[in-house]
């Protein structure tokens, strides 16, 4: 049983003219054990559909890194995929541009594209259990002077419904030194899948993540392939049930999520169940309680299995 100061973030937005703005984020983590700078970006519009940016911004890799707040989202842990294979939150170095088009009264359809520093090689040799993409972010100078790309492309046929497709891609490590080539050029590409809607009374969303890595042959226990899912339903009931809070109202949520650290051998992946009940006294707070049920495969494919249960409190102030 443990108490945990999880993050405190502070927002800050400046309309600096009629077509630049400043935005920012600064998040304490653990209870300031780390400050990190997760956005600080400048935005110059162009064109109704077309937006410069540059700074320190959220990479558009898959939906949830873009939405990953804790009092937006219904339960108290992000999914394993974000955390573990992407490395939600994701911020990075980078320019490029974002806008949105409407093909019809109801219908949206809104890019992002950026080059960014990227990943560096932690990817490979920043953890010790093997390949581990989160390992190689916070590349806030590119250590290979090449650009990564990122970009995403969602489609909103209504306002509850959106389809999204992301990629990453770029080299991770320094192969040259003045010219002189000292390792074979080695490139991560990510690419994410999210979808979100209405079924059956019910708010559906998912992503799905696929991972290739230029993993050293000489070096078999890194993996050059991974992959991870998460996939969840919620309903929201009992508004008003409480006379006192009028605007109040309750949440069920649940969620299945993998990650596999290697997809060539059977073993090294985690998959994750979490049941969850939350109370909203008003839409911008909530109370979280969450059930979490892991299974969890090490490279040699031994299975352990953990259980816990986690409560939480999230809010916009």
């Amino acid at each position: 049983l443990t108490f945990e100061a999880k993050r405190f973030n502070l927002f800050a937005y400046a309309p600096i003219s009629d077509r630049l703005r400043m935005v920012a984020e600064l998040e304490f983590e653990e209870g300031g054990e780390e400050i990190v700078v997760e956005a600080a970006l400048m935005d110059f519009d162009l064109h109704p559909a077309a937006t410069f940016r540059m700074g320190m911004l959220l990479a558009p890799l898959g939906r949830f890194n873009l939405a990953h707040d804790s009092p937006a989202n219904e339960l108290t842990d992000r999914p394993l995929m974000s955390t573990d294979l992407i490395g939600t939150a994701l911020s990075e170095v980078g320019m490029g541009f974002h806008g949105s088009f409407y093909p019809t009264s109801a219908a949206r359809v809104a890019y992002e594209i950026y080059a960014v520093n990227g990943y560096n090689d932690g990817v490979l040799v920043g953890d010790a259990d093997g390949t581990r993409i989160p390992a190689g972010k916070g590349n806030l100078e590119d250590n290979n002077r090449r650009p990564s790309w990122t970009g995403r492309l969602a489609v909103s046929p209504k306002p509850a419904t959106e389809i999204g497709f992301s990629v990453h891609t770029g080299p991770i490590n320094d192969w040259e030194v003045e010219g002189l080539q000292i390792d074979a050029r080695r490139d991560l590409t990510l690419w994410v899948v999210d979808v979100q809607g209405e079924l059956a009374g019910f708010r559906a969303e998912g992503e799905f993540a696929s991972a290739s890595i230029d993993a050293p042959a000489t070096q078999p226990l890194l993996a050059s392939a991974q992959s991870g899912y998460y996939a969840q339903l919620s309903r929201t009931f009992g508004y008003g049930l409480l006379n006192a809070m009028p605007g109040s109202r309750f949440t069920a949520v649940a969620r299945l999520g993998n990650v596999d650290f290697d997809t060539d051998t059977d073993g090294d992946h985690q998959t994750r169940l979490t049941l969850g009940l939350n109370f909203r006294p008003v839409p911008d707070s909530v109370f979280k309680l969450d059930y979490q049920y892991n299974w969890t495969r090490d490279g040699f494919d031994n299975e352990t299995t953990t259980a816990g249960i986690l409560f939480s409190a999230a809010t916009y102030f």
